[in-house]
């Protein structure tokens, strides 16, 4: 009977064993479990990437071809176009030839500038009445001297306001047209006892660039209607030994020419 006993002891130690390497072989089998659903995820996921690459490549090489097509309906474009132009000009010859003579487009153009000058004149005349500027037609085009007095002093290249203002009406009425404009600084032969500038040549030239950077910085003309000259004593229109005439070799002139930018 005692053996009995010792025997059920001894299967009832064993029992415990076998249960706790029963629980460690189903928590493996879980984990593998686990691990076989993961990595069939894995795979479908990786299936879903290669099939959106391959979706992408078609996307790109259908691209590729929509530019080819492109690239060549412009060239067919390009190429009908040329052909138009070409048969425009052929019947414009041909009708040119067969109507009567057309007037000359350059003198059209010469009138037109013409008029344009004229009507330049007598706005700045009005609006500059009674400040001495001078007006004269040249083959150029119309040439405002407006007098140096009004504009600098004596041996100076920063302009008066007196001179401000005249400018201001040249660029008010120089903004309704768009004919290139030379600005030309014209000195005596007269030495001024006290100036910065080493010789007329340098104080005609910054008188100059005085008016033009006026009109374009104050009164925003584009800068590309404009040139600039500066001319020294050896440009004198009259002989300024007689001191009655110096005034009438100091000043600005702006040549406007019968050419538009």
């Amino acid at each position: 009977m005692h053996d009995d006993r010792l025997y059920d002891e001894k299967e009832l130690e064993k029992s415990w064993l076998i249960s706790y390497s029963d629980l460690f072989t189903l928590l493996f089998v879980i984990v593998v479990i686990i691990a076989a659903a993961h990595a069939a995820k894995i795979k479908v996921q990786m299936d879903e990437v290669e099939r959106q690459q391959a979706s992408l490549k078609q996307v790109h090489e259908s691209l590729d071809l929509l530019n080819l097509q492109k690239l060549e309906l412009e060239r067919e474009i390009h190429q009908l176009e040329a052909r138009r132009e070409a048969l425009a000009a052929a019947v414009e010859g041909k009708s040119a030839e067969e109507s009567p003579p057309r007037p000359d487009a350059t003198s059209a153009a010469a009138d037109a500038a013409k008029r344009d000058m004229e009507r330049i004149r007598t706005q700045l005349a009005s609006a500059l009445r009674g400040k001495q500027v001078d007006f004269t037609e040249t083959g150029d085009g119309l040439r405002v001297r407006l007098p140096e007095t009004s504009l600098f002093g004596r041996g100076s290249a920063e302009l008066r306001d007196e001179g401000r203002q005249m400018v201001d009406v040249v660029a008010q009425v120089l903004r309704h047209y768009s004919y290139r404009v030379r600005i030309e600084s014209c000195t005596d032969d007269l030495p001024v006892a006290s100036s910065p500038y080493r010789s007329d040549w340098e104080l005609s030239s910054a008188r100059a660039l005085a008016v033009m950077r006026e009109l374009v910085e104050t009164h925003d003309l584009p800068a590309s209607r404009f040139s600039v000259a500066g001319w020294d004593e050896l440009a004198a229109q009259v002989d300024t030994t007689d001191t009655g005439n110096g005034s009438r070799n100091r000043g600005v002139d702006l040549l406007i020419l019968a050419e538009k930018e």
